[in-house]
C-alpha cells in the first residue's frame, strides 16, 4: 500500500470552514477510498475537530505548533525584509522550521511515497523534512496572481522546490510558467459534487418571494460583499418580492459593522440576511433563485461551482480570475463589468426573467459534469502515480 502525506501548514487549521479545508478533506477521503494510506499533517492542537470530517482510516498528525512569541531576531528579519525584500517571508519560514522539528519526531520520510503540499509553508516543510527523496506536488489554491504575484525571487525559489505544481484553471498553466520556468505545471480542477435531482433548485416554480444567495466569507478585498449589498439595495424598491441571504464567516468585524449600518440605513434589515455559516448549505442553495458572486478574483470557487451544480444561474465579474472561466455570459449565467451599477444590472437581468433563470440554470448544471469526482480524482491518481514512478527511477 502506498502512503500519501497531505501537508497543510503555517497558521492554517482544519477547524476552518473555507474552500481549501474542504478540498483537503475531500482529497484525503477520496485517496483513502482508492486504496492509499493517507496521513494529514497540520499545526493544529491535538484536540482539533475538523470542520469537514475525515473518514475513519485517515490518519491525522496534529503537530501543536503555535508560537505565541516570535523571537526578536525573526522580527528584525521581517522588518528588514519589508524594506529590502531579499528573504522569503521570515515569520512563515520560522513557523515552517518549528513544524519540521515536530514532524521529524512523529514520522519518518521512509514511510511516505508522495507528499501533497497545500500551501507555501507546506512546500518549505516538505523540502526540509524529506529533501529530494520523496516527490512533492504543490497545490495552488488561488489565482496565480494572488499566489505568486507578490512573491519575491526567494519565495518563487521555494515554490520551485516542488517536483510539479498543480493549478486550478487551464489559463493558469501558462501564467504559472512565467514565474516557475523550470517546474512542470499541470491543470487539475477542484471537485464538484453532483447534486441529486431532489436537491436541485426549482427554477420553474412561481413563488411569493424569491431568494438571492451568496456564499463566502464577508470580506472587502476579495469577496467584495459590499458591492452585492449596494447593488441589491438599488434594486430592492423595484423588486419587493426578492430577499438576499449572505452565508459566510465574519473575519473583519469593522467591515461587517459597516455593512450592517448600511443595511439599517436603507431600511432593509428584514430583506438582507447575514446568516453565518452552515454545514447544510445545499438546502439553502436548493431554495435559491440566483447565486450572486461579486468576487474580485478566485482560484477555483467551490461556492460558485456548487451553486451551478444545483442548477442556479450566477452573476459575477468578467474581470475576476476563474469566475470568467466558469460563467459564460448568456449561457449559464451573467458576467458584468466592474462596479456596483453593472453588477446591479446583471442581477436585474435575471430577477425580471424567470425563463432566463431556468434556462441558464439548466446549462450551469450541465457544465459542471467535467468536474465530477470520478473524473478529477482519477486525474490526481494518475499524477501521483507518475511522480512516484519517476522518483523510483532516479
Amino acid at each position: 500500500m502506498k502512503t500519501l502525506l497531505l501537508l497543510y501548514m503555517g497558521d492554517e487549521t482544519v477547524t476552518a470552514s473555507a474552500g481549501t479545508e474542504k478540498v483537503l478533506t475531500n482529497m484525503a477521503n477520496a485517496m483513502l477510498a482508492r486504496g492509499y494510506r493517507v496521513l494529514v499533517a497540520t499545526n493544529d492542537d491535538p484536540g482539533a475537530v475538523p470542520y469537514f470530517p475525515f473518514d475513519a482510516g485517515v490518519e491525522c498528525l496534529y503537530l501543536d505548533v503555535h508560537p505565541e512569541k516570535i523571537p526578536l531576531w525573526i522580527k528584525i528579519k521581517r522588518e528588514v525584509n519589508r524594506v529590502i525584500p531579499l528573504m522569503d517571508r521570515p515569520v512563515e519560514a520560522y513557523w515552517a522550521s518549528l513544524s519540521v522539528e515536530k514532524l521529524r519526531k512523529r514520522l519518518s520520510p521512509t514511510e511516505i511515497d508522495c507528499i501533497i503540499a497545500y500551501n507555501h509553508e507546506a512546500i518549505q516543510v516538505a523540502d526540509r523534512w524529506a529533501g529530494h527523496t520523496i516527490p512533492i506536488i504543490a497545490m495552488m489554491h488561488n489565482s496565480i496572481q494572488a499566489v505568486m504575484g507578490k512573491c519575491n525571487r526567494r519565495g518563487l525559489d521555494e515554490k520551485a522546490k516542488a517536483d510539479v505544481v498543480q493549478v486550478l484553471m487551464p489559463s493558469y498553466v501558462a501564467e504559472a510558467r512565467q514565474y516557475l520556468r523550470h517546474t512542470p505545471v499541470v491543470w487539475i480542477p477542484n471537485v464538484v459534487e453532483p447534486v441529486l435531482e431532489s436537491e436541485r433548485a426549482q427554477m420553474g416554480h412561481s413563488k411569493s418571494t424569491y431568494k438571492m444567495i451568496t456564499v463566502g466569507r464577508i470580506d472587502a478585498d476579495q469577496k467584495q460583499t459590499h458591492i452585492l449589498i449596494e447593488a441589491f439595495a438599488s434594486l430592492a424598491g423595484r423588486y419587493p418580492d426578492w430577499n438576499l441571504w449572505i452565508w459566510g464567516e465574519i473575519r473583519e468585524k469593522d467591515y461587517y459593522n459597516q455593512l450592517i449600518q448600511f443595511v439599517d440605513r436603507q431600511g432593509l434589515t428584514e430583506r438582507i440576511h447575514f446568516a453565518g455559516t452552515t454545514k447544510a448549505i445545499q438546502e439553502e442553495l436548493r431554495q435559491a433563485d440566483i447565486f450572486a458572486f461579486p468576487s474580485a478574483f478566485e482560484g477555483f470557487p467551490l461556492a460558485l461551482t456548487e451553486a451551478m451544480a444545483t442548477g442556479l444561474p450566477s452573476v459575477g465579474f468578467k474581470s475576476a480570475d476563474a469566475v470568467r472561466d466558469l460563467i459564460v455570459d448568456g449561457k449559464n449565467g451573467v458576467l458584468c463589468d466592474e462596479g456596483v451599477t453593472s453588477f446591479a444590472d446583471g442581477l436585474e437581468r435575471l430577477m425580471k426573467d424567470q425563463i432566463l433563470r431556468q434556462t441558464l440554470g439548466q446549462q450551469a448544471l450541465a457544465d459542471m459534469k467535467p468536474y465530477y469526482p470520478d473524473v478529477v480524482w482519477q486525474q490526481w491518481q494518475d499524477l501521483i502515480e507518475s511522480q512516484i514512478k519517476k522518483t523510483s527511477q532516479i
